[in-house]
């Protein structure tokens, strides 16, 4: 896989991986304005604009950006996250360049009617409100919003529902004025496309309407991982089962332990071979199913056991995986189980490789955290070369069981 990241004076980024034999084409538009990029005052902000730039511009209706892009028959959506948000699609190469000209009038000439905004508004509080009702999603907002409580990323991405009904069309236009510009934005390819094509399409549909005063591009920053405090956070929900989940502060996403701890987090909890599925599924049979997860931010990283249960045993569970911890720091992993996680990280890599909005967006968002990119196989050669050691080394270095932020949601 080769791919190339060129900068412009203007602090644009463009990032294309041309890919043989493939037909389609994967398109990121990634803007760095994400929740974590809001003040006070604009919470919600990032994602609201998400929403509202399929709402029009000053050539199309919002009906009509939808309706070509359902004539191309090509694959599109957006989302937001703390750190950026990306609109992306999927076409074949013949329908690339008209998709690059819907985004570019969405991302340059915003303008909607007061009547949509007032709908979407509505749209997200129901959003807001569908999450709520998922006991699932109401713990992982809780754990964000515990973990990194007094931070910029304390507050939900989607915001607040009495904020977002109180903010004007001109909250959105400014947002837009303030943070979609060259510097925070990254255009990334990959697919049927060759580096040569893909300049072209900037140089039509981007260069032109954009600033050309030079910039160096907006990057995100290593600091050191916040280490919050150990809390146990209960939140009240009439459901049948006990939704839990157990967070420990670990490295942030620029720290080289994230590949043994990525390696660790597939062995530990990643599928029905792992020791916690064996110990608390199948020996115990307390839980339908139980995982490991890791988020990993510029500012810090949680590794979280999440599992459901009957509220009878959740305290059972929180016993079992703290013992499974303890056995694991103290007698670490063995040679077979880093043989058989590693193969399985080779053949996730493998399977990702073979599709074209994988790799584009694990491009983008490489460039946007740390201004290259590591192609898989660099990514296996560094997989490759960890050994027991190297894993339990990470291991007694980060998982510790006192340190554990809790989050129990139900009855």
């Amino acid at each position: 896989m080769n791919t190339t990241i060129k900068t412009y004076p203007n602090g644009l980024r463009l990032v294309v991986t041309p890919m043989e034999n493939f037909k389609s084409v994967a398109f990121s538009m990634l803007v760095m304005a994400g929740s974590g990029d809001e003040t006070k005052a604009e919470e919600g902000l990032s994602h609201f604009c998400e929403h509202m730039l399929f709402k029009g511009t000053t050539k199309r209706t919002g009906q009509q950006i939808i309706d070509e892009f359902a004539r191309l028959g090509v694959l599109y959506n957006a989302w937001t996250s703390e750190s950026a948000t990306c609109y992306h699609t999927k076409a074949v190469a013949d329908n690339i360049e008209a998709c690059i000209d819907l985004f570019s009038d969405m991302y340059f000439n915003l303008k909607f009617e007061n009547d949509d905004f007032d709908k979407e508004g509505d749209v997200i509080v129901q959003e807001i409100a569908m999450h709520e009702d998922q006991p699932m999603s109401v713990m992982y907002d809780r754990m964000n919003t515990l973990f990194y409580r007094g931070t910029k990323y304390e507050h939900p991405v989607a915001g607040y529902a009495k904020a977002i009904k109180q903010y004007q069309p001109a909250d959105i236009y400014q947002y837009v004025k303030k943070h979609y510009v060259p510097q925070n934005t990254i255009l990334a390819f990959t697919g049927d496309i060759s580096l040569e094509r893909a300049e072209a399409l900037v140089a039509k549909y981007y260069l032109p309407f954009m600033s050309q005063k030079p910039a160096r591009p907006n990057q995100r920053q290593n600091i050191s991982a916040i280490q919050p405090a150990p809390t146990v956070l209960p939140v009240k929900k009439d459901t049948e089962q006990q939704h839990v989940i157990l967070s420990i502060p670990v490295c942030n996403q620029y720290s080289e332990d994230r590949y043994a701890l990525t390696l660790f987090r597939i062995l530990f909890g990643g599928d029905m071979s792992s020791r916690l599925f064996i110990s608390v599924r199948e020996k115990l049979g307390l839980v339908y199913s139980i995982t490991t997860d890791m988020e990993l931010s510029d500012i810090g990283g949680s590794f979280s056991v999440v599992f459901s249960c009957t509220p009878k045993n959740t305290q059972k569970v929180i016993e079992v995986v703290n013992q499974e911890i303890d056995n694991v720091v103290h007698n670490g992993i063995t040679e077979e189980e880093l043989s058989k996680y590693r193969n399985q990280w080779h053949m996730q890599r493998l399977f990702d490789a073979e599709v074209t909005s994988r790799i584009n967006g694990r491009c983008a968002e490489q460039v946007a955290t740390r201004n290259q990119v590591i192609s898989y196989e660099d990514e296996l050669k560094i997989v490759d070369a960890l050994t027991v050691a190297d894993i339990n080394a990470v291991v007694k270095k980060y998982l510790d069981k006192n340190k554990i932020l809790t989050v129990i949601v139900g009855k």
